[in-house]
């Protein structure tokens, strides 16, 4: 079963070579799926920074020797 989704038309201005590379890489009829699933990545990622941020206010600053190793392990 497909879930439903409820649309809004928006006008939003983007940067011209954002916009060529997009126009270049997705078809006409997709650009607005491709959009949408790059915002939601966008706001994925925001949600983890804002996780971050609160893990390091509860249990203090990172240690970068150990965000490093772990980022090697994870490579």
């Amino acid at each position: 079963m497909t879930e439903a989704h409820a649309y809004k038309k928006v006008s939003w201005t983007i940067e011209a070579d954002v916009l060529d590379q997009v126009q270049a890489r997705v078809p006409r009829g997709q650009q607005s799926a491709y959009a949408t699933r790059a915002l939601r990545r966008q706001l994925e990622r925001d949600g983890l920074e804002e996780l971050v941020g609160e893990l390091v206010d509860a249990n203090g600053p990172l240690d970068e020797d150990e965000v490093q190793r772990y980022a090697e392990e994870l490579r």
